[in-house]
């Protein structure tokens, strides 16, 4: 009798602990105990979408939104992804966010942005497929994506600069001079030393700074020229050097200075070719020392 008493018991006591399991199941994947994962479902607007890289460089970057709806609420967070799985655009074109769906929701949205970068790449695509870390069964879901419409920075980007000053000792006080009380202006000439109608670095700035573009193919002269100098009155004949410097956004080969030393505080006018640029395609600059 108190073998069938034992034995009793101890049928009993692996009930519990079997119990016990079943309860500690979190649905977090972790489980070795099986269970049916939750439906859900990834939509968008499209799954295929054509994005211009030049309207967005004016708009701003091109987002899509994508969803996800469960047949029920989760009962831990969970997380939905977008992998690339074709394309050849990269991390420099596009950027996923993933959808987090906490506990007792049923629905949640991530993104897809787009980005122009300005590089000369042609038309791309992408394909995203939608993938769960764990606790769902979602339907196949692709979309696909093409970048067209290349933008390509056709912008030069260039600065004259004289800033510094000359000091004159004197037995009552020192006279210090501020070069940049005068002026000078940047003109861009054709290759016949035709004016081109350039003015944005004739503004009576210190340093004039700004950017070329629109400009035909062609050869171009970068001229110096000097406006006004209310410091030769002095006649003290200080050098006054003058840097130009030029860059070209996503073109890293397309940087560098010049620096000239033509003129000093005595000028009260002077014209100096300075560079010059060479434009081809439309945006493609080479700048030289002339």
């Amino acid at each position: 009798m108190k073998n069938i008493y034992k034995t009793f018991c101890l049928f009993a006591l692996s009930g519990i602990a079997l119990t016990s399991c079943e309860d500690s199941d979190d649905h977090t994947g972790e489980s070795i105990i099986e269970y049916t994962k939750i439906g859900a479902t990834v939509t968008s607007e499209s799954q295929s979408y054509t994005v211009s890289e030049s309207d967005i460089h004016t708009s701003g970057d091109y987002t899509i939104p994508y969803y996800i709806t469960l047949n029920e609420p989760v009962t831990v967070t969970t997380i939905i992804d977008l992998e690339q799985t074709g394309g050849e655009a990269d991390s420099d074109d596009f950027e996923t966010t993933s959808i987090t769906v906490s506990p007792g929701d049923t629905t949640g949205t991530g993104y897809i942005t787009i980005y122009s970068n300005a590089y000369v790449e042609g038309t791309e695509t992408i394909e995203l497929t939608a993938k769960s870390r764990a606790n769902l069964n979602i339907n196949d879901y692709t979309i696909d994506i093409t970048i067209d419409d290349d933008y390509i920075n056709d912008q030069l980007n260039f600065e004259l600069n004289w800033e510094g000053s000359f000091t004159i000792s004197g037995t009552g006080a020192d006279l210090t001079l501020d070069f940049c009380a005068i002026d000078f202006d940047v003109y861009i000439y054709d290759e016949n030393l035709t004016d081109t109608g350039f003015y944005g670095a004739a503004t009576e700035s210190c340093p004039e700074s700004t950017t070329l573009s629109g400009l035909p193919d062609g050869l171009y002269y970068v001229i110096i020229s000097l406006f006004d100098n209310p410091l030769s009155e002095y006649n003290v004949g200080a050098e006054v050097p003058l840097t130009f410097s030029w860059s070209q956004e996503y073109f890293d080969s397309v940087a560098g200075s010049i620096t000239m030393n033509e003129f000093n505080t005595d000028y009260t006018s002077g014209t100096y070719v300075i560079a010059t640029i060479t434009i081809e395609d439309g945006y493609i600059y080479t700048v030289e020392a002339y």
